[in-house]
């Protein structure tokens, strides 16, 4: 199955931050979907947005930037240090970025890491409505090469 308007339509929501939206949309799907095709939107939209904030000009982040970005993730509420896991939230990161492996995590644990840190690269992006589909267009086509 490809990746649908439907699909699009749950991770929209969750970048613009419209969470009953996003709940509503979510449970909207059958469990095929949401752990194979909005899976592979949110791991497109994830390696897209890294890129976005960490790859300057051909140039890698140094490790010091992802752990002060993890920081600040950890630090925006007080229940935060309970969900986010610094060592697996760096390691997501440095791995697209070339600087290691991904520790050893289930998938739930590690597909929920990276909804909480797409939804900060997102936010740091402040995306336009044009630039918000544009991004979407991207992530769905990256998304779809990963389920073929």
């Amino acid at each position: 199955m490809a990746i649908t308007d439907k699909h699009v339509a749950v991770l929209r929501a969750q970048l613009t931050g419209q969470h009953d939206e996003h709940l509503r949309l979510v449970k909207q799907l059958d469990a095929d979907e949401a752990n194979r095709e909005y899976a592979a939107l949110v791991t497109a939209a994830f390696i897209v947005a890294v890129e976005r904030r960490f790859i300057k000009n051909g140039e890698f982040a140094d490790e010091s930037e992802v752990i002060d970005f993890v920081a600040q993730v950890r630090a925006k509420s007080p229940e935060m240090p309970d969900v986010i896991d610094p060592r697996l939230a760096e390691s997501l990161i440095l791995h697209l970025l070339e600087k290691g492996p991904v520790i050893d995590a289930d998938a739930d644990t590690k597909f929920g890491h990276q909804l909480v840190l797409l939804a900060t690269l997102a936010g740091e992006e402040q995306f336009a409505g044009s630039e918000l589909e544009a991004f979407l267009s991207e992530v769905r086509s990256i998304a779809e090469d990963l389920l073929e």
